[in-house]
């Protein structure tokens, strides 16, 4: 679970800096919101 929730932070990651790039800011704030929650995800599954 943790290296899927790690390969999901990592597209997440690749697609925000994409997204930045060409300056769509509602767009990266969608994708913020969900790499946040995938973190809280990440974090929560090693805290185990």
């Amino acid at each position: 679970m943790v290296t899927k929730l790690l390969m999901e932070i990592k597209t997440i990651f690749a697609e925000l800096a994409s997204t930045l790039i060409l300056g769509k800011e509602k767009d990266a704030a969608s994708l913020a919101m969900i790499l946040s929650e995938k973190s809280k995800q990440l974090a929560d599954e090693l805290a185990k």
